[in-house]
C-alpha cells in the first residue's frame, strides 16, 4: 500500500510541472497558431503561476475542513478537463484562462498531497517520505520537455495537451480506487469561514514558518525566472532547435532530481536547518557567477543552471518538513501558504524576467543573487536555525 501511495502522491505533485515543462517547446507553434509574438505566448507561464497561487490559497483551509480524498479527486479531474479543453481553445484569451485553471487545479493537488504526507509522518520520517516521493515526482520536469518535443515531432502542439490531459484523467480514476482519507473527521477544522481562517492565523503567528515560507518563495522565484529566460536564451541566443532545447532542459532537470535526493541524504547526517544556510550561500555564489560570466556561451550557462536547479532541489524536502513540524492540525493551511507565497513570488518575478533581456545570463544572475541574499537575511532574522529541533529525533505524526 505504501508503494501505491508514493505513486499517487508523486503524480499528484507532478501536476504543476505537467502544466509547465512539457509545453515549453510548444511556444513557437502556439504563437504561430494564434498569430502572436512568441514572447506573448511565453508570458502564459505567468497565467499558470497565478492559477497556482490562487489554487494554493483556496484549497488549504478547505482540505483542513472537508478532508483530503474528495478534494484531491476533484482537483485531478479539474486538471484533466482544463488540459484537454486547451486543444480546442478558440482564442488566446480562452487559452490563457484554461492555462490558469491548469495551474489552479494542479496547485490544489500539490497542497493536498503534501498535507497527506504530514497527516502520516513528522520530522525526519516526513522528510524521508518526501524524498521517496520526489524520487519519482522529480522525473516529471526531466521527462516533460522530452515528451513534449517528441510529440511535436509527430503531430501538432495540441497533442502535448492531449497526452497530459489523459494522464490527469487516469490518475483521478486510479485515486478513486486506492486513495483513502487520512484526516479523521474529529481532527478537521470547522467548515465556517472563521474556522478555516483560524488555521491561517495560527500558522502566520509562527516566525519560523514565515521565514521558511519566504526562503522557499525566494528559491521558486529563481526557478521561474529561469523558466522565463531559458527558452529565448537557448533557442535564440544559442541557436538550439526545438528537440535540442527540450533535451537540454531535461538535462537541467536531472540536476533537480539529484538535488532532491541529496537533500534527503544530507538530512540524515546534518541538521536540515543549518544546511539551508549552506545552500543559500552557494546560491548567492551561483548568481554572482551568472553575472560575471554573462555572454560566455552555452556550456558556462548550462553549468550554472545545473547548479541552480541542484540547490533548489536540495531544500525541497527540508523546507516543508521544518515548516509543518509544529502544524499537524492545520497541515493543509500551512502547505497552502507555503505554495501560495512561493508561486505568488514566482508569478511576479517570472513576469519581470519575461520582460528583461534574455540574450545572456546577466539579468538572471542579478535576480538569483538578490533572491539568495534575501534568503540569508531571513535565515538569521526569522528562521534562527540554532533554536530549531533536530529532525533526526523521533516525533509523533499527530503532534
Amino acid at each position: 500500500m505504501l508503494g501505491i501511495y508514493i505513486g499517487i502522491l508523486a503524480l499528484s505533485l507532478s501536476l504543476i510541472p505537467f502544466a509547465i515543462d512539457p509545453h515549453l517547446p510548444t511556444f513557437p507553434y502556439i504563437a504561430d497558431f494564434f498569430g502572436l509574438p512568441q514572447g506573448t505566448i511565453q508570458s502564459s507561464i505567468v497565467g499558470v503561476t497565478i492559477g497556482i497561487a490562487v489554487g494554493q490559497i483556496l484549497i488549504g483551509p478547505l482540505t483542513d475542513a472537508f478532508g483530503r480524498r474528495v478534494p484531491m479527486i476533484i482537483a485531478m479531474l479539474g486538471f484533466a478537463a482544463a488540459t484537454l479543453l486547451v486543444m480546442v481553445a478558440p482564442s488566446f484569451e480562452v487559452f490563457l484562462f484554461l492555462r490558469f485553471l491548469m495551474g489552479l487545479f494542479g496547485a490544489a493537488a500539490d497542497v493536498i498531497g503534501r498535507a497527506i504526507v504530514r497527516d502520516l509522518f513528522r520530522g525526519q520520517a516526513m522528510q524521508q517520505m518526501l524524498s521517496r516521493i520526489f524520487m519519482f515526482q522529480a522525473l516529471s520536469p526531466i521527462l516533460g520537455p522530452i515528451v513534449g518535443a517528441q510529440l511535436l515531432g509527430v503531430g501538432p502542439w495540441q497533442n502535448v495537451f492531449l497526452v497530459f490531459g489523459l494522464v490527469g484523467l487516469a490518475l483521478s480514476i486510479f485515486s478513486m480506487r486506492f486513495l483513502v482519507e487520512t484526516l479523521p473527521v474529529a481532527q478537521r477544522r470547522s467548515p465556517s469561514i472563521t474556522g478555516m481562517l483560524r488555521g491561517y492565523r495560527s500558522v502566520l503567528r509562527d516566525p519560523v514558518f514565515v521565514g521558511l515560507m519566504l526562503f522557499g518563495a525566494s528559491g521558486l522565484a529563481g526557478i521561474f525566472a529561469y523558466l522565463n529566460t531559458v527558452s529565448l536564451l537557448y533557442q535564440e541566443s544559442f541557436g538550439l532547435d526545438t528537440a535540442s532545447f527540450g533535451l537540454w532542459v531535461s538535462v537541467n532537470a536531472i540536476a533537480l532530481w539529484f538535488g532532491f535526493q541529496s537533500g534527503g541524504i544530507m538530512a540524515k547526517r546534518f541538521r536540515a536547518q543549518w544546511m539551508l544556510l549552506v545552500y543559500a550561500i552557494a546560491g548567492l555564489v551561483v548568481g554572482g557567477l551568472m553575472i560575471s560570466t554573462a555572454g560566455s556561451g552555452l556550456l558556462v550557462a548550462e553549468i550554472l543552471f545545473l547548479a541552480q536547479l541542484f540547490l533548489f532541489g536540495s531544500v525541497g524536502t527540508s523546507i516543508p518538513t521544518l515548516a509543518l513540524y509544529n502544524h499537524g492540525t492545520e497541515a493543509g493551511s500551512a502547505s497552502s501558504l507555503l505554495g501560495m507565497s512561493a508561486f505568488g513570488a514566482a508569478s511576479i518575478f517570472g513576469a519581470i524576467a519575461a520582460g528583461l533581456d534574455a540574450s545572456t545570463t546577466l539579468n538572471m544572475g542579478i535576480m538569483l543573487a538578490s533572491f539568495y541574499a534575501f534568503a540569508l537575511i531571513v535565515i538569521f532574522t526569522l528562521i534562527k536555525p540554532w533554536l530549531l529541533p533536530d529532525l533526526r529525533e523521533p516525533a509523533s505524526a499527530r503532534s
